[in-house]
């Protein structure tokens, strides 16, 4: 038989002052072949069995999480909602304001198209009308003259054309 000599790996001494942490030693093996074999083994027909307490903990856990994705899903959905609802009221009141200038500025116009000065000017530029004469005048309501408006009135739809 023979006999070989290995060699072991010198140790330093440490210094107190400088801990360092081992580093294992390289393998040497000096003429020795590793030999592996291969083993094929089908472990397709094993089946874990169940553990009932285990399969219960999962559900559960997984249930519980599942409650609290939701809650933060829901959460969240408020939050979104909230903000477009937000946008959306924004959004209404500029509309608002807008409507409330134009119908100020409508208003405006129909008060200087409604003025009796700018009528009167209208009617006798455009139309060509004039001031009424005190004969064409008919009084209405008027209770000490009841035969002489109705007097008027007839004499004013004899002179009307006919077939206008």
């Amino acid at each position: 038989m023979a006999t070989t000599t290995v060699p072991f790996p010198l140790t330093r001494r440490r210094s107190k002052r400088s801990v360092r942490r081992p580093q294992p030693a390289p393998a040497r093996r000096a003429g020795f072949l590793e030999v592996c074999f291969v083993k094929r083994i089908d472990n397709s027909r094993l089946r874990r069995q169940v553990n009932p307490e285990r399969r219960r903990q999962c559900f559960t856990l997984l249930s519980l999480g599942g409650i609290v994705f939701g809650a933060f899903l829901m959460l969240a959905w408020q939050h979104f909602q909230c903000v477009r609802f937000g946008y959306g009221i924004q959004q209404l009141k500029n509309q608002q304001s807008s409507l409330v200038e134009l119908n100020r500025e409508l208003r405006l116009e129909q008060a200087s198209l409604a003025d009796p000065q700018r009528i009167d000017q209208l009617a006798r530029k455009r139309l060509g009308l004039a001031t009424p004469a005190p004969e064409q005048i008919i009084p209405l309501g008027s209770p000490e003259e009841p035969a002489r408006a109705r007097g008027g009135a007839r004499q004013w739809a004899a002179e009307a054309p006919r077939g206008q």
